[in-house]
């Protein structure tokens, strides 16, 4: 019976897992549209500001850019390593579950 318990109990982690990893990964590109939208709404209000710091618009797009994609590369790595980390725990968990379930040695089979 303790054994039986153990199984579910590892069944169900495993599917919250799943589950948290498909959530990650739909919410993933709308993080990111969010993110850009930010970043465009509060450029174009603090334009003025902005534009005093970097000199002339080449240099304010260019580093409006930068800024953007060093943000998002750095958003979606994140991102990327925490998806891998629980795909990585979901296996562990399935080779324990496999070890758990599977039959003894010693018992002879029927046939």
């Amino acid at each position: 019976m303790d054994r039986n318990k153990q199984i579910l109990l590892k069944q169900k982690r495993q599917n919250e897992l799943k589950i948290e990893i498909q959530q990650l990964k739909k919410k993933l590109p709308k993080l990111i549209l969010g993110f850009i939208f930010f970043v465009i709404i509060s450029l174009y209000f603090l334009e003025d500001k902005f534009y005093h710091f970097f000199g002339n618009s080449v240099n304010f797009i260019f580093g409006t850019v930068m800024l953007l994609c060093v943000f998002s590369l750095a958003f979606i790595l994140k991102n990327y390593i925490k998806i891998k980390k629980r795909q990585k725990k979901v296996k562990n968990i399935g080779v324990e579950l496999y070890k758990l379930m599977k039959l003894e040695e010693g018992n002879p089979k029927n046939e």
